[in-house]
């Protein structure tokens, strides 16, 4: 036998043993880390359910030159997500779809890297005594090709690092949030309620007591009728210009009753909004609903009915206006 001949046999046979050896190895690629955050949950949530976000954590950069990204239902919960175009390279890009989104709990995403393949991925979210534990899984089908099962080999160690550092910069994030007490943005559904309420068109510089003596009327008419509150005293911001607010006013019920001239009885439908929660004096509530309107516009939201402040905070048991608890809430057109 000549030498070529038997170079030629050793080169089949390595590829032979390279083939079959290839198809011991897993078809499925699970990469799993975890790590714990010194933060609440729902900060860690709102970093991880909305897609906007992932750019100051995730380790894979999505900027660079002839690179597009365009967004899918806002980028943010359930259903929402973004598609990723090289507009250089053919068939080169993902698509990233949150596809389960239970609140403060868990979010997963499908991955769809066009011709590389599809993956999915979870993040867990555990409460515990130092935080937010998060654990991150990736899973991946290389499917039956011997060249994609030994790279998945490969993969699972460097998308491990990859991991390792996304999750280092995540607990970074979210906890100078929690030091510098930045504002967390979530959309929320605000469940349909009938409430007890009074609309009126207000001066600016009246605002204060005219929501005292509106609330005021609104506890007179629900003790008459003896009917308790159901929620919350909240406020729609129907209209507003330079000098006055189409303001209303609610408590929240449970009993079917009728209004009276002054005060009506009406319904609140579910809603979906953005929603944050505002810690301090009701006299900078304006913090907040600059923080809301800035990030509508970030995220491409319309405003689709009156903004809503929500008191979850009672003065008369809270002294202390620092404590003080305003869920603001934007709704959002669908």
């Amino acid at each position: 036998m000549s030498r070529f001949s038997r170079i030629i046999m050793w080169v089949l046979l390595w590829g032979a043993l390279f083939v079959a050896l290839a198809y011991f190895l897993p078809k499925t690629v699970v990469v799993e880390r975890s790590v714990n955050i010194q933060a609440p949950v729902k900060t860690v949530y709102a970093q991880l359910i909305d897609l906007h976000q992932w750019d100051n954590w995730s380790p894979w950069k999505r900027t660079g030159e002839n690179v597009s990204v365009e967004y899918i239902n806002h980028g943010v919960g359930l259903g929402g997500g973004y598609v990723l175009r090289n507009e250089k390279k053919e068939n080169s890009g993902a698509t990233i779809i949150i596809t389960e989104a239970n609140p403060f709990s868990k979010v997963a995403v499908s991955l769809d890297f066009m011709q590389r393949g599809e993956a999915f991925s979870s993040f867990i979210l555990t409460d515990n005594s130092e935080g937010t534990k998060v654990k991150w899984t990736l899973t991946y089908d290389v499917g039956n090709n011997p060249f994609a099962r030994w790279i998945g080999l490969l993969m699972k160690k460097s998308m491990g690092t990859d991991f390792d550092n996304g999750l280092v910069k995540l607990k970074a994030l979210c906890q100078v949030i929690e030091k510098e007490k930045e504002q967390v943005v979530l959309l929320d559904e605000i469940a349909e309620m009938k409430y007890a309420g009074i609309r009126e068109t207000v001066a600016f510089i009246e605002v204060s007591r005219e929501m005292s003596e509106m609330y005021s009327e609104i506890s007179r008419f629900l003790a008459q009728k003896e009917i308790e509150m159901a929620g919350m005293p909240f406020a729609l911001y129907h209209l507003m210009d330079e000098e006055n607010i189409d303001l209303e006013c609610g408590i929240p019920i449970d009993a079917a009753i009728e209004g009276n001239k002054i005060v009506k009885v009406a319904t609140f439908p579910t809603t979906t909004c953005a929603c944050l929660d505002f810690y301090g004096d009701y006299s900078d509530l304006q913090e907040g609903h600059i923080v809301l309107q800035k990030w509508m516009e970030a995220h491409g939201f319309n405003l689709a009915s009156a903004p809503m402040e929500i008191y979850l905070s009672d003065p008369q048991q809270e002294p202390d206006p620092a404590k003080w608890i305003t869920r603001i809430c934007y709704p959002v057109e669908q």
